[in-house]
């Protein structure tokens, strides 16, 4: 597994601007190189370099340090409906891994149809995986997702647009891609089947059983706030998780049946910081992935907007949606 990180760009971009301070923002798993990219872009530039240390999940949670000429934002690809108030450089990591071994280890179990998916860092790879299927045998398909994505076939973990613009066409998808959250975003989006390769486990893997896992993790915390009177809606107020309008619709989906439901606003969501409030349950419209990776921690129930329907009674048990964030949730 190889990385490819472009500095080159950002050197270039603070020469054009004759910036000065310049701030550094990546996920952690890029955080032990942070350093070494500080000096290379000080080296080359004569900048100033500031690592922004607090912990960076996505492209929509851009850091706007006021001060700063040139944020660079390494890790993820832009997401384009959003609009920074100050200029930002993104540096996609393009991570290199061998899409064809991992295929032909595993064709028994690939399908006639394939819908390919993938996150940006592997979103160069899915021309080669397209032809490699067609060699197969099988029809490869790559949809075009919402706004919030740069490329066709891309996936975010609060969108999967681009699997659902092919969900009529395919029998399975095909993730390229660390992690097991994307791909079992996309079973849970389109209950359909999703094998995946991954440059850190190496072979083609199914999600399907942590998939059953987590669906019966939510119905369990959906019965658990059955019974709660007593509810606050949390507003992210990072730009690219910010629903105001989604929001004050739960709000007002509570109070309309009697329980009582205020907004509270963070910018990092954590469970400590919601215990002063005693409410009974919790729905979020953050980042989707909150509720799926932190809620079985949390000490009362924590919902998505989409599960707060169900409990509602808006819409039945039996029919869960993956919660979303798509084009044009976060502009008011």
């Amino acid at each position: 597994m190889m990385f490819n990180i472009e500095l080159e760009r950002a050197i270039a971009e603070i020469r054009i601007r004759g910036a000065r301070k310049v701030g550094l923002q990546m996920p952690d798993g890029l955080r032990p190189r942070a350093r070494a990219f500080a000096s290379e872009l000080e080296e080359a530039t004569g900048c100033v370099v500031v690592i922004l240390g607090d912990p960076c999940y996505g492209a929509c949670d851009v850091h706007q340090e006021p001060g700063l000429d040139l944020l660079v934002h390494i890790g993820h690809a832009p997401i384009p409906d959003l609009r920074p108030s100050s200029p930002v450089l993104f540096l996609e990591v393009r991570i290199d891994l061998d899409v064809r071994k991992g295929l032909l280890e595993s064709s028994r179990r690939i399908r006639d149809r394939v819908g390919l998916v993938a996150t940006a860092q592997h979103l160069h790879l899915l021309p080669e995986a397209a032809e490699a299927l067609r060699e197969m045998g099988r029809i490869p398909l790559i949809g075009m997702g919402d706004r919030r994505t740069v490329a066709p076939g891309q996936v975010l973990g609060c969108n999967i647009t681009s699997a659902l613009a092919i969900r009529s066409e395919v029998e399975q998808y095909l993730f390229l891609g660390s992690g097991y959250f994307h791909p079992m975003a996309v079973s849970l989006g389109t209950g359909l089947p999703v094998l995946c390769i991954d440059p850190h486990r190496g072979p083609v893997d199914d999600v399907a059983t942590l998939t059953e896992k987590v669906v019966r993790q939510r119905y369990a915390a959906m019965a658990k706030a059955k019974d709660a009177k007593d509810w606050l809606v949390i507003l992210c107020d990072k730009p690219g998780q910010r629903r105001a309008r989604t929001a004050l619709r739960c709000r007002e989906l509570l109070r309309e049946r009697g329980m009582k439901a205020d907004i509270v606003q963070l910018t990092e969501v954590r469970a400590e910081a919601l215990l002063p409030y005693r409410a009974e349950a919790v729905v979020s419209t953050a980042c989707p992935r909150l509720a799926i990776d932190d809620g079985p921690h949390y000490p009362i129930p924590l919902l998505t907007p989409s599960e707060l329907e169900m409990v509602l009674g808006l819409r039945g048990m039996d029919d869960y949606r993956l919660d979303q964030i798509t084009e044009g949730d976060t502009s008011g």
